[in-house]
């Protein structure tokens, strides 16, 4: 598995996953106000676990470095899948969990599979092209969403 990519690069991911996620469930009045602050203290574990990544980085071997960082990347991962699930069956919030998962989980999804296959080195090509391809989907999908129910009340239709 020798790449350009350090195995610590999927740790960083997880941090910017879990920053994003503090930022964006304060931003909701969907949550409890202790959310965010849990998302953030799992944020300054990662980074925690950065520095113990470091000082321990002769002893632990690459297979090693790369399990628990990509441990804490799909721990963020499913965070952020929670986040959506929760708007979607305890709220009964259909429109804002059609606009999360376009807009936070789909995304991240997809870029931690592309930056992935990027270190195993296989299909980077591949998931290039479905990256971006996904990404105009995905920008046409939702300019057709806001454009039909937000953009009448917007210019004073109905």
């Amino acid at each position: 598995m020798a790449t350009d990519l350090l195995p610590e690069f999927f740790l960083f991911l997880g941090v910017d996953f879990f920053v994003a996620l503090a930022l964006i469930t304060c931003v909701m009045d969907h949550f409890r106000r202790t959310i965010p602050y849990l998302y953030e203290a799992a944020a300054i574990f990662g980074y925690v676990n950065l520095l113990m990544s470091r000082e321990f980085m002769a002893d632990f071997g690459e297979y090693m470095r790369f399990s628990y960082c990509f441990l804490y990347l799909a721990l963020a991962l499913a965070n952020i899948t929670g986040v959506n699930v929760h708007l979607l069956i305890s709220k009964k919030s259909w429109g804002g969990a059609k606009v999360f998962a376009c807009c936070i989980t789909f995304p991240t999804l997809l870029i931690s599979t592309f930056f992935f296959s990027i270190y195993g080195k296989d299909m980077s090509q591949i998931l290039t092209a479905a990256l971006l391809s996904s990404a105009m989907v995905l920008g046409v999908g939702i300019a057709f969403l806001v454009g039909r129910e937000k953009g009448m009340n917007w210019i004073g239709g109905r």
